[in-house]
């Protein structure tokens, strides 16, 4: 077991999982009806998609075309299975391997650019001033971001953020930030503990317990890692959420 990778580890806890972040189809819906309506041939760009979770919901909610887009091959050849089983074409679905900090696309392409639990790969503010110009104008992008929910978060929350992500901000400050890139923040909206939990930490639990049973000691620090960060949460109700940031591209 000399050989196990642990990034290979950290990619199969995170292929058994229904979706690869905090999230829920009840708070993409929530996020898309702030979005004004889409015509039929609108062009949405979903980037850092994992496994589609978004993707798909997008597709339901939409008459659009979606193009989504990782780094990940497998968890884009999960998207293309899936895609395959539902009978989704590509007149509808475009999955593309892309890195987020160098999209593939032209100027002006997509009527909205979607991501969610992503953006933090890059920076909210980069990510927010990297992307706009693949949007035509007054389009739309809707992003999920970790953020403060207090100005006195905990020591333990506090630390571990501060190694994690130094750059996580309040929602006052990811709106500032908005604003400065050109854009206007049309809605917000905080995602629920239970959108942490359902489709994220209580699978992600249940993978890591099989995962012990199944490589032992080795995958340790890989699974150690990823119940430090449940704990966290738990610990710590109320601190910090993921929240959606709905925009309009100013004119």
């Amino acid at each position: 077991m000399s050989d196990l990778d642990p990034f290979k580890i950290f990619l199969e806890l995170q292929l058994a999982l229904p979706r690869n972040g905090p999230g829920s189809s009840r708070a993409t819906e929530a996020a898309f009806a702030l979005v004004p309506p889409l015509d039929e041939n609108a062009q949405i760009l979903d980037i850092g998609c994992g496994q589609g979770a978004s993707t798909f919901d997008l597709l339901r909610l939409t008459n659009a075309r979606v193009t989504a887009i990782d780094l990940y091959e497998p968890f884009l050849e999960k998207m293309n299975a899936r895609a395959t089983r539902e009978g989704i074409g590509d007149d509808r679905l475009v999955i593309k391997r892309a890195d987020m900090e160098a999209l593939p696309f032209h100027e002006g392409e997509f009527d909205l650019i979607w991501s969610e639990g992503a953006i933090y790969l890059i920076g909210f503010a980069k990510g927010l001033k990297l992307w706009r110009r693949f949007l035509k104008p007054e389009g739309h992008v809707a992003v999920t971001e970790c953020t403060w929910l207090t100005g006195n978060p905990s020591d333990e929350a506090r630390t571990f953020w501060d190694a994690a992500y130094p750059a996580m901000g309040t929602i006052a400050s990811n709106a500032a930030a908005a604003e400065r890139a050109g854009y206007e923040v049309i809605g917000t909206q905080v995602l629920p503990p239970e959108d942490w939990r359902t489709g994220y930490y209580v699978p992600m639990r249940r993978k890591i317990a099989d995962m012990r049973e199944t490589y032992g000691d080795e995958v340790e620090p890989v699974l150690a890692e990823a119940e430090a960060e449940i704990a966290l949460f738990e610990n710590n109700p109320g601190q910090y959420s993921y929240v959606f940031y709905v925009m309009r591209l100013k004119g």
